[in-house]
């Protein structure tokens, strides 16, 4: 299974910058950056952080993921 973090295009679909998205959650710029940019790995992300940048995107947390299968032969 693959699970895609999808941040950077839910907040430009809102036409939200970074900076403003970090004031609203209170998560520091760069560390936005750094999930938005998968720097950080998915499991490194606070289940509350996800959960702060949906609420303050006007979405459920289901919409910042994107799950693939894959096939492992």
């Amino acid at each position: 299974m693959l699970i895609i973090i999808k941040i950077k295009e839910a907040r430009e679909n809102k036409g939200m910058s970074l900076k403003e998205l970090a004031d609203l959650t209170g998560i520091r710029r760069q560390r936005l950056a750094d999930i938005e940019n998968h720097v950080v790995k998915e499991d490194e992300i606070l289940f509350i952080e996800m959960l702060v940048i949906a609420e303050n995107l006007g979405l459920s947390i289901l919409d910042l993921y994107e799950v693939q299968n894959i096939e492992l032969q």
